[in-house]
């Protein structure tokens, strides 16, 4: 039987296979060793998955301070391909939690691609993390082979570790999609496949509202590029618009039977 560990890291090579981890995801590593192991020493945490003693996955997170409070910056979270989808990043994030939790920080705060489904229904939906800020370009356009020169546009998502909200979602308690409520925007598909906005409503006032997503975000880059852009553009214009009127994001629906295959954000107007 495979041996499975998921912990601290420790020892230079392990360091050094997180190295290889990022040049296989991003195409060139943005945290080396030797920052890893300094973050390890200063209160932050590297959390690592092994298979069998080999680094397969990793959390970077180092000790800072967001909105006044002592936080864990989770800058990086990466699994090499073929093992994803095997909830390897909800393991690290519930040890990491553990972690936090025994040091007195009671929240972790990340970045994430809001066209990313993968991302938002583990961030959002499975732990229960709260996007607070939409950034545009967050980091400007970088080399990365996931980017592939788009605008890094990110939430800032504040998972706060010591909530009920957050133990609920741990237990898997998730609320029910209402295929009811308003949709800010209405899509089709295209020849390829994929969706494309064909109206986008700006003038709603709904209390919940849907904003509906891509969700193969990484075959339409590879496949349909400027359609990928335009989603940039367009989520962007739509998110940054209900924030500014007073919403906020309450939830991620992924693709189910559900919600028919495809992916929604639940804004919520705040009282």
């Amino acid at each position: 039987m495979p041996r499975l560990e998921v912990r601290l890291l420790k020892g230079i090579e392990e360091f050094r296979q997180c190295e290889e981890i990022q040049r296989h995801v991003w195409g060139a590593p943005g945290a080396t060793r030797e920052v890893l192991i300094a973050t390890q020493k200063c209160e932050g945490a590297v959390i690592g998955t092994l298979l069998n003693g080999k680094v397969v996955a990793f959390i970077y997170a180092f000790l800072g301070q967001y909105r006044g409070r002592w936080i864990h910056w989770s800058h990086q979270m990466a699994v090499e391909a073929e093992y994803r989808d095997q909830g390897f990043g909800l393991r690290m994030k519930r040890v990491h939690r553990r972690v936090a939790l025994a040091r007195g920080i009671k929240s972790i705060c990340w970045t994430f691609d809001p066209l990313q489904s993968r991302n938002a229904r583990l961030n959002i939906a499975r732990l229960g993390a709260i996007p607070e800020e939409y950034i545009e370009d967050c980091y400007g356009r970088f080399p990365s082979v996931l980017e592939r020169g788009l605008p890094s546009d990110r939430w800032v998502v504040n998972w706060k570790i010591a909530t009920r909200r957050v133990e609920e979602r741990l237990r898997g308690k998730n609320p029910a999609f209402d295929p009811a409520l308003p949709r800010v925007n209405e899509t089709r598909l295209t020849a390829q496949g994929f969706p494309e906005n064909e109206k986008i409503h700006l003038a709603l006032t709904g209390h919940r509202l849907l904003v509906e997503t891509p969700g193969q975000t990484e075959a339409m880059r590879a496949r349909a590029l400027p359609l990928a852009e335009r989603w940039r553009m367009e989520a962007r214009r739509i998110f940054q618009h209900y924030l500014a009127k007073g919403y906020c994001v309450e939830d991620f629906f992924p693709p189910g039977p559900a919600t028919e295959a495809r992916c929604f954000y639940l804004l919520r107007r705040r009282a």
